[in-house]
């Protein structure tokens, strides 16, 4: 069977697992850097791919400028080597082939690298604060930047949040089809279940009209909002505070995640709320709490007091 015809296969099972769209489109992306290493060494039999095959695939990507000319780094090695190693656990748990080469080749060592421009909790009350709520865009954007600030959801999982999702009367928030297909049930501040209760019975019903659609953000036309929108909204109020830091999506995410370790909560209930796989990932937002080391310095450092 040809690579062409394997690809189809995996990525036919990707969908089946139910990863999203845009995941398997990565997935199949990233194996194209591989098949295109495969047919400049004339490897046309998946059977006679080994694990020095593999490492030297390896040594060959880290060789490949990327699209901008840069070398390529840990994460960008170690996400297409993790989509090779799926793609040859398929092979192997379909029968395609008899051994996993793959299960041996190590990732590359990834910098320890820390989130930035982690809001501080006067800049993210600011920003919120900065919300005219007397129209019901404005209502709307205050309940999205609520629920980011209590949840650290993705924009993508914002975006498919439905009404059904959001349980007020026990304030949880249901996330649907996150990283990886995987689906969690995370707290809602008290705060959020306010907004959203005022957003779903009275907002929401003025924006959708007579749109059918379960989505709980939507447009002003009624339609599901697009990660576009969600992104304007964000920076807009970042600048209307005049928070001069580069305001996304994620900052949110990471600044919900900060507050939580910063305010002592145990890493295992930060990294449920996340939607972490690893530990590992969640551990980064204990450096963060950098502030805290300031505040001893300067309390407790002999020269301070000079």
């Amino acid at each position: 069977m040809s690579f062409d015809e394997l690809l189809t296969k995996y990525l036919g099972w990707l969908q089946i697992r139910n990863y999203s769209p845009r995941t398997v489109s990565d997935y199949g992306y990233n194996l194209g850097s591989f098949f295109r290493f495969l047919e400049q060494k004339a490897l046309t039999d998946v059977q006679g791919i080994t694990t020095a095959t593999l490492t030297d695939f390896q040594r060959w990507f880290y060789y490949q400028p990327t699209k901008r000319g840069q070398a390529r780094g840990g994460v960008n090695q170690n996400l297409v080597l993790a989509t090779v190693k799926s793609f040859f656990r398929f092979l192997k748990n379909e029968g395609f082939i008899h051994g996993n080469p793959a299960e041996a080749v190590e990732y590359a060592r990834e910098p320890r690298s820390l989130p930035r421009n982690v809001l501080t909790p006067k800049e993210a009350n600011r920003i919120i604060d900065s919300i005219d709520t007397t129209t019901a865009l404005g209502y709307r954007d205050r309940t999205i930047l609520e629920v980011f600030y209590a949840t650290g959801v993705r924009n993508q999982e914002l975006r498919n949040l439905t009404v059904a999702d959001a349980n007020l009367e026990e304030e949880l928030l249901r996330v649907n089809g996150g990283k990886g297909g995987h689906d969690r049930v995370v707290p809602l501040s008290r705060v959020a279940c306010k907004f959203l209760e005022t957003y779903i019975k009275g907002i929401r019903p003025q924006l959708v009209g007579g749109k059918a659609t379960d989505r709980l953000f939507v447009s002003l036309r009624g339609n599901p909002i697009d990660a576009h929108t969600v992104g304007d909204v964000v920076k807009k109020y970042a600048r209307l505070a005049n928070v001069k830091k580069h305001v996304t999506p994620h900052v949110w995410r990471h600044t919900c995640a900060t507050h939580l370790v910063k305010n002592e909560a145990n890493l295992r209930h930060v990294q449920d709320i996340l939607g972490h796989r690893s530990l590992h990932t969640t551990e980064r937002y204990l450096s963060l709490t950098i502030t805290d080391l300031k505040e001893a310095h300067r309390k407790f450092h002999p020269r301070e007091k000079a």
